[in-house]
């Protein structure tokens, strides 16, 4: 595919697509990192909403989050309008089993409690949900990455190492697991399917990163040594939710476990969300912030709308009180893409990489930085 229709294609999946089922990002590094207390006001972005949710289990005093793609938004407010209706069981097959007999029931008892935008989508897709379909998380961009994924495993043979691999104790034996499933995944046509534009964009990749990153297939192999093997894969509901299609009681994000429950609802009222990009939030929030996470937003912009990196940049530390707050990830092994008067206002640290390869269960970036605001 050529840069110009990949740039196409990209923008087509985004503007038009729920793209983040999950956050691919893993909120126990950033409550670690951050740590979130009663004096917390949290700026973020949406994604699939996972994050913010397991924030506010933190107690903080407000959590924002901000979302250019509508979709993402509506995903979010069907989550917290379940929250808000209280019922635990129904809360948890929507988006722990990600299909339920109750799907359009269920979704009735909450629907007006959504935003019109919401419900306009939510009316077409929530069939996502049926009991008889693929599920939540085989459904948006980043579902559709994961069918191909579970395809290529069940066409290769490969689906019991993937299970066994995901279940064993002994690190040698997921090592020698690991090879087998690397030899056989990267064999054949899906050597090149798992580099092209077409399925990373699925998977919300942008050209930016696919371009730090280099070679994709040699990386993918070392992160997968790092998740499968260094760490213990039991407890990392991240990559097996796209492998198994749910989550489980004991492997899922905190927000979705029935103990968090009561105190995810009690704080349900600190979070505050919008659709729209975050210089235009900012430009119009008269709220101060003692902490930002990024994820990988900064990526997003490198190399094509420096304007607006600079921008972002200087209305977020405009607004951002002083300490280690600034949170982002990146695919580049330098954030030498930061504006230069960015290192005037803070001081900008990368996390230990091997700390970070022992304890991120998502694996796929490069980086993991905090900037300490002056």
């Amino acid at each position: 595919m050529t840069g110009f229709l990949s740039k196409l294609w990209f923008n087509f999946i985004h503007s038009n697509f729920l793209v983040y089922n999950i956050c691919w990002e893993d909120s126990d590094v950033d409550r670690h990192l951050l740590q979130i207390n009663a004096d917390t006001s949290l700026l973020t972005i949406t994604s699939a909403g996972c994050n913010v949710l397991n924030y506010l289990l933190d107690n903080p005093k407000s959590v924002h989050c901000v979302d250019i793609n509508p979709k993402q938004t509506a995903l979010l407010d069907l989550k917290v309008a379940l929250i808000k209706h209280g019922n635990y069981e129904l809360f948890f097959s929507f988006f722990g089993d990600g299909k339920t007999e109750q799907f359009n029931s269920g979704y009735q008892q909450v629907r007006d409690s959504l935003s019109p935008v919401s419900k306009s989508f939510w009316d077409k897709h929530i069939h996502y949900f049926r009991p008889n379909g693929k599920g939540l998380f085989y459904h948006g961009g980043s579902g559709l990455f994961a069918r191909f994924l579970n395809r290529a495993i069940d066409k290769k043979g490969i689906r019991k190492l993937v299970n066994q691999i995901l279940c064993e104790d002994s690190k040698d034996q997921r090592k020698e697991l690991l090879e087998e499933i690397k030899e056989k995944l990267w064999s054949g046509p899906e050597q090149n399917l798992w580099k092209s534009s077409f399925i990373l964009s699925l998977a919300g990749v942008p050209k930016s990163q696919r371009e730090a990153i280099g070679d994709i297939n040699e990386f993918m192999k070392e992160v997968l040594y790092h998740i499968f093997v260094a760490q213990k894969p039991n407890n990392n509901y991240f990559w097996r939710v796209y492998l198994k299609g749910k989550f489980t009681q004991n492997c899922c994000p905190d927000y979705l476990k029935e103990k968090n429950f009561a105190l995810l609802k009690s704080n349900i009222e600190k979070l505050h969300i919008s659709t729209g990009g975050i210089h235009e939030f900012l430009e119009t929030s008269t709220h101060n912030f003692t902490h930002v996470v990024l994820l990988d937003y900064m990526d997003w912009l490198v190399g094509h709308n420096e304007s607006q990196l600079k921008k972002d940049w200087k209305r977020i530390l405009s607004q951002t009180n002083t300490g280690p707050n600034i949170l982002f990830r990146t695919a580049y092994a330098n954030a030498d893409f930061l504006p230069e008067f960015t290192l005037e206002k803070m001081n900008l640290e990368q996390i230990d990489p091997n700390w970070i390869n022992q304890n991120d269960r998502v694996g796929t970036y490069t980086g993991t930085w905090v900037g300490k605001v002056l």
